[in-house]
């Protein structure tokens, strides 16, 4: 971990990048299958950053999640989202 990091307020880091859930969801085409990895490499951001956008996204209802494995996820956007 980087010590010398900004931290906001609460102490907490500040992130690296500007980088939205808005952005995500927007990156996203219409019922193609993403991975969090995939998303993070089109963004160039940290896989774990992806997820969490991704799983805020699913628990919106904007995106839907599929366990493809115990461990796997995959990553849609329905095509009635679509805009």
């Amino acid at each position: 971990m980087d010590e010398n990091r900004e931290r906001n307020a609460r102490g907490q880091f500040t992130a690296e990048h500007d980088v939205t859930a808005d952005d995500v969801y927007e990156t996203m085409e219409p019922l193609e299958p993403y991975t969090s990895r995939e998303i993070a490499d089109k963004l160039d951001i940290p896989r774990r950053t992806a997820y969490k956008f991704l799983t805020d996204l699913a628990d919106s209802g904007r995106i839907r999640k599929k366990k493809t494995e115990p461990r796997r996820a995959i990553w849609i956007r329905p095509a009635d989202a679509a805009e």
